[in-house]
């Protein structure tokens, strides 16, 4: 069984690295500023990024 395993896992490591999964150049995507403008709740305006002030009132 040892052997199987192991081989199983030697096969598996060298699809990941033909199929490019295991490239470790490979990074996380960079999202942009408009992106993380908008995902935090900002209005995205031309080149800048808009949030509102908290409006406590007082």
């Amino acid at each position: 069984m040892g052997k199987a395993m192991a081989t199983g896992f030697v096969l598996l490591v060298l699809v990941a690295g033909v199929s490019g999964c295991a490239d470790p150049a490979m990074t996380a995507p960079v999202m942009s500023a408009q992106q993380e403008c908008e995902r935090s709740g900002g209005i995205w305006r031309t080149g800048f990024c808009e949030r509102s002030s908290g409006g406590g009132g007082y």
